[in-house]
């Protein structure tokens, strides 16, 4: 079963489905993260003899907290706010669909992104490269792949130089049909959550297929 962990755990498998979020260098303060460790390792404790419970306790506690901070940012970084590097962004992550996932929905929020989307396991009938060290992770290596190149393009809309990513990605598996819709839900109604539209359609960085908006 392809797992892997770093601030959080990871499940992944080719063809699934998934609700992603990736955020700004530096978009959560230190002692945000502080404070999430030793509540993790509080955890770790109590759930020792039932991984899978503490699997996802972690996922749902750490995204909630997280996600709660970044939709009131009192400092850290907003460049998504610039609309070049948001459009940037974007393009990036259209770019891609149809090739390495079929995009369901996105929202760039002004330090963080939300997609939902299916993960295609083939590329014009080729699998990935088996010597590839994230074959096992396809959300990790698309992940990796579509920073990498944002980051270079939005640096340099904002002639800045430094790291623009954080590293670490917040990716859930999505298990059935009630899900997937709250995630989808979920995505577009961040920018109304956050209080920067009325509703989603009026926020100019989100995206849901058509199939999807009834």
């Amino acid at each position: 079963m392809p797992y892997y962990r770093r601030n959080l755990p990871h499940l992944q498998f080719n063809g699934a489905e998934y609700f992603v979020t990736f955020r700004l260098y530096g978009s959560i303060p230190y002692w945000v993260i502080r404070e999430l460790k030793a509540y993790h390792n509080s955890l770790k404790k109590k759930f020792h003899k039932n991984e899978s419970d503490l699997k996802r306790k972690l996922n749902r506690d750490s995204f909630k907290k997280i996600e709660k901070y970044l939709d009131k940012p009192s400092n850290g970084p907003q460049w998504l706010r610039d609309e070049a590097v948001a459009n940037i962004v974007m393009d990036s992550i259209h770019f891609r669909d149809g090739k390495k996932y079929d995009l369901y929905a996105c929202s760039i929020m002004p330090n963080h992104v939300h997609m939902v989307f299916c993960h295609i396991e083939e590329e014009n009938g080729v699998k990935e490269e088996s010597s590839h060290p994230l074959k096992d992770f396809p959300v990790t290596k698309i992940l990796s792949d579509l920073k990498k190149y944002t980051a270079k393009k939005c640096n340099q809309e904002l002639k800045r130089s430094g790291h623009f990513w954080q590293s670490e990605n917040y990716d859930r598996l999505i298990r059935n049909n009630t899900e997937l819709e709250n995630c989808i839900l979920y995505t577009l109604n961040n920018p109304v959550k956050a209080n920067l539209v009325d509703t989603w359609e009026n926020w100019p960085f989100s995206y849901c297929k058509p199939e999807f908006i009834e």
